[in-house]
This record gives C-alpha cells, structure tokens and sequence, in this order.
C-alpha cells in the first residue's frame, strides 16, 4: 500500500486531533480536580456573618500582618503563574491545530471532502477561540480579578479567581457562557481558586 502525500497530511491531522482532545480532557479534569479540592476544604468549616470575633489566625501585630501580606502575594503570585501557563499552553495546541488545519487545506492533492472537513474544523476552532475569549472578558467585566474559560465536548469549564463566589455571580457566570455558546445550564462548570 502506497501513501501519498494525502495520507500522510491526513493521518497527521487525526493525531493532532487526537493529541487536541487530550489536552483539553487533561484541561477539564484538571479544572474537576481544582473544585473537589476546594470544597473538600470547606467540608465542615463554620463562617461568622457580621461577626466582630477575634480568631486565632488574625493578625495583632505587625510583623504578623507583614507576614500575612507576604504570604497573600504569595499565593497571587501563583495564581497569576497558574493563569499565565494555562492560557500558554491552549494558545499553543490551538496554534498547532490551526497550522495543520491550513496545511490540509491549502495542499494541492487532498480531495475535496478532505478540504471541506478541514475548513469546517478551522471555522470550528475559531469559533471556539473567539468564544473563550469572549466568556473570559465578560466575566472580567464582572469584576473577577481573572478567568480561563475550557470548552470542550459541548461544556464549558470556568476556572475563576479574586472574589467569593456567590449564587448570583455563579448565576451570572452560567448565564454569560450560555449566550455565548448556546450551552445548556448543566453543561458549565464553575471552578473558583
């Protein structure tokens, strides 16, 4: 059997495909990961409302609220790492996904179903693109210190960061991501770190 340069374009785009879904399962569990953590924490922890009561983890002097800062930008810190990485490496396999894309569509020699398969992922994957970007400003715009939106397999994950969520602004979230992509209510996650 002989492989022509069809093939071989093809069969190169299957695996990048291949390799594109599992980046982004590992995205989306990842983002389940970051949210059992989270509530695992919570897990029979009592908060005060309004409450004036001194705890043992607040700071009276001030070389424990410059410890306390320290430790706070810290934590933003990686956070802001955290961010910064994810964003890298979605731009990246997008990137590549893109490239492959054009590659199938602009060679001479691959069939016509060929090309309209590899035009309509392109569009596809734009669409996406624009679509995260689009989640991820108007939750800002929210005021959510940052955000990365995941979308995958018709859900949406939302991985959050900068205030509390409360059940209006997981409201909000939901509600932003289903007018940008249609998706319904149970097909978005919320993950706040």
């Amino acid at each position: 059997m002989k492989f022509g340069k069809r093939e071989l374009i093809m069969s190169a785009l299957v695996v990048s495909l291949g390799a594109a879904v599992y980046l982004n399962w590992q995205f989306g569990t990842n983002a389940d990961k970051l949210s059992a953590e989270k509530n695992d924490d919570d897990l029979g922890v009592a908060h005060y409302v309004n409450a004036n009561i001194a705890t043992s983890d607040t700071p009276k002097t001030l070389d424990e609220i410059t410890s306390k800062t320290e430790s706070t930008t810290s934590q933003l810190s990686e956070t802001e790492e955290f961010f910064s990485k994810v964003r890298l490496e979605r731009k990246q396999t997008q990137d590549e996904l893109i490239e492959l894309a054009k590659s199938v569509v602009e060679a001479a020699e691959t069939s016509g179903k060929g090309k309209e398969e590899a035009v309509k992922q392109l569009n596809d994957l734009s669409n996406i693109i624009q679509q995260q970007s689009n989640i991820e400003n108007l939750i800002k715009a929210k005021g959510f210190d940052d955000c990365v939106a995941f979308i995958q397999n018709g859900e949406c994950s939302i991985v959050v960061t900068g205030m509390e969520l409360k059940s209006d602004q997981l409201i909000a979230i939901k509600d932003i991501v289903m007018s940008q992509t249609g998706f319904d209510f149970d097909k978005v996650r919320v993950t706040q770190i």
